[in-house]
């Protein structure tokens, strides 16, 4: 997977990651490849979920939540917030 490297028939975005300006060249991002852009180095370990919301998105679904399994069309300046979250 190579998310800053541009291509052909995608166009090069800028979103923002937890505060950080990062490049995409994808039209769709899914849960796994937000929490890689917003944290260097994620946390992990047994009881570690993600909370992913976002804004600034398309349109028709400007602000929301993203899932595990889940993709989102990213769009120019687009802002995710990522959380660690312990599971209960």
């Amino acid at each position: 997977m190579n998310l800053q490297n541009e291509t052909r028939d995608q166009k090069l975005v800028t979103a923002v990651f937890n505060g950080r300006e990062k490049k995409v060249n994808k039209d769709f991002v899914t849960f796994e490849e937000i929490i890689a852009l917003a944290f260097d180095n994620p946390p992990s370990g047994d009881g570690v979920d993600f909370t992913v919301q976002y804004t600034k998105g398309n349109s028709d679904k400007s602000k929301g939540t993203v899932l595990p399994g889940q993709t989102v069309k990213i769009k120019e300046g687009m802002e995710f917030d990522v959380t660690p979250t312990n599971r209960s």
